[in-house]
């Protein structure tokens, strides 16, 4: 698949339980993969998802079980979800925040610009 057809997608950061949900269309969109890393580029101001093969502390397992249902993957992470919030500042800490990003296929990953962060709508 060409990326000159650049698919959207979006993932959620939930202050509160400090949780990282990403969608079952986005994982779909790069592959299926068993595993994916969240990466952070600080100077792009931006969070990406990329699918790995790796097994190491690095690398969170996609469940096979979660992606046959209708749920997302959700990862836990205090730290994550505070350096994030101290990247960003002025995310309130009892909310959730959306994300969009573009899905990259020849690459397997999917990059979200921090700038379009906004408060969940739920």
């Amino acid at each position: 698949m060409s990326d000159l057809f650049l698919l959207s997608t979006s993932m959620t950061f939930d202050m509160r339980k400090y949780r990282i949900r990403v969608f079952k269309e986005a994982l779909h969109q790069i592959g299926n993969p068993s595993y994916i890393q969240l990466l952070v580029n600080p100077k792009a101001m931006a969070v990406a998802i990329r699918a790995t093969t790796q097994t190491d502390d690095q690398a969170h397992k996609v469940s096979k079980e979660l992606m046959a249902s209708d749920n997302s993957v959700e990862i836990y992470s205090r730290l994550f979800i505070e350096k994030l919030s101290e990247m960003i500042g002025g995310l309130d800490p009892g909310f959730t925040y959306r994300i969009t990003g573009t899905v990259l296929p020849s690459k397997q990953a999917a990059v979200f610009p921090l700038r379009t962060i906004k408060k969940a709508d739920y």
